[in-house]
Parts: C-alpha cells; sequence; structure tokens
C-alpha cells in the first residue's frame, strides 16, 4: 500500500522530465535525438489505440504503419523541426479535445460528455446536477480550444520559446488549476452531492472512454 506514493511521485518525475525535454527540443537549434523521441513516441501511442478500436481495424492498423514507415524515413529532417513536432502535438491534442467535449454539448443537459462520465460513476443525475455537468463540459470546450488557439498564435507570431514556456511548461499547470478550480465550485454549487476527486475523476474518465460504444 505504501508504494503508491511512490509511484505518484515517479509519474509526476517523468511528467516533469517529459515537459522539460519538449521545452530544450522546442527551443534548441539543435536538439538532442531524445526530445524527437519523446515528441512522436506518445502521439504514436494515442493513433495506434484510434486505429486498434476504429473499423476496419486491418485498414486503419495499416494505414498507421505505411504513417510509421514514412516518419522513419524521415528522422533526420524532422529532428531539424522537432519544434513543429511539439506544436502539431500540442495544438492538435487540445483542439480535439475540446471538439470532443464540444460535440456533446448540442442536446439534452445528461448528453453532455462530463453528465455521461458522472451518470457512469454516480448513476443517474438530478436535473440540476445534469445541468451542472453540461455547463462543466462548455467550460472544459471553451478550456481546451482556448489553449489550442492561444498555441497557434504563439507559434505563428511569437518568439518559439513562448510557444514553447506556454505549450510544454504552462498547459500542465493550467490544466491543474482547471480541475482544482471546477472541484471547489462543484462543492459549493452542489454542497449536499457526493464528490470524488481529481483522480478519481480521471479514472472515472478513462474507463468510460474504455467502454464499447454503439454502432
Amino acid at each position: 500500500m505504501r508504494a503508491a506514493p511512490w509511484r505518484m511521485a515517479l509519474l509526476v518525475l517523468a511528467g516533469a522530465a517529459y515537459l522539460w525535454l519538449g521545452h530544450l527540443g522546442s527551443t534548441s537549434a539543435h536538439p538532442p535525438a531524445i526530445t524527437l523521441v519523446t515528441g512522436l513516441v506518445p502521439a504514436w501511442l494515442i493513433a495506434l489505440a484510434l486505429a486498434w478500436n476504429a473499423r476496419p481495424r486491418v485498414l486503419w492498423l495499416g494505414l498507421l504503419g505505411l504513417l510509421t514507415l514514412a516518419v522513419l524515413s524521415h528522422l533526420d529532417s524532422l529532428r531539424h523541426n522537432t519544434a513543429w513536432v511539439y506544436f502539431v502535438q500540442h495544438a492538435g491534442t487540445f483542439g480535439l479535445l475540446g471538439l470532443s467535449f464540444g460535440r456533446t454539448l448540442f442536446g439534452e443537459h445528461a448528453a453532455a460528455l462530463c453528465s455521461r462520465i458522472a451518470v457512469f460513476a454516480h448513476g443517474p443525475l438530478a436535473p440540476h446536477v445534469a445541468r451542472y455537468t453540461w455547463q462543466v463540459t462548455l467550460a472544459w470546450t471553451l478550456f481546451f480550444l482556448t489553449v489550442a488557439l492561444v498555441s497557434v498564435v504563439l507559434f505563428a507570431l511569437s518568439p518559439l520559446t513562448w510557444w514553447s514556456v506556454f505549450a510544454n511548461l504552462l498547459s500542465t499547470p493550467l490544466l491543474g488549476v482547471m480541475f482544482a478550480g471546477e472541484a471547489l465550485i462543484r462543492r459549493r454549487v452542489l454542497p449536499d452531492e457526493h464528490h470524488i476527486g481529481i483522480l478519481a475523476t480521471i479514472k472515472a474518465y478513462r474507463e468510460y472512454a474504455r467502454q464499447p460504444k454503439p454502432d
């Protein structure tokens, strides 16, 4: 049981190392090869998960294989453009998250993504709770899309160091502030409801995402 704090500490250290390598790779004129690897591997793993769950699976895995070969054949060129790798990953991830949350806002409050996760974790929601979770979905949508937009603007118009500080060093703390702020507001707005912590919320989202979706 005592190993859990150590695992959490290792995860925090690994995350900090990843963010620092991203900053180093994005701002260095001659980025170390490890910075390119850390930039490509997470995106490849996400693509693999998406391809594995897509239909027809063989087609998407085949396309991913071809894309992987293309990337491997241009590693030297990519190494000299590591900042672009991190930019596409950062802006693309936040943009896709914003679209994923935002597309569930059109309809009943219970259909919003945060409402679905709450139902998965707690069961059916009272109308006032569903309204709140819809508002939380809207807040996350705006947050993700704003971060993606700021990333694009900074990358296009500002010194690369400014973009890298925002994308590699500030985005994750901002994500934590968003989680903490929502938790405080939730306890104030819904004082009589059962509340779970940030880690439990993330776990519920991951478990919800693993559930088979209807065709």
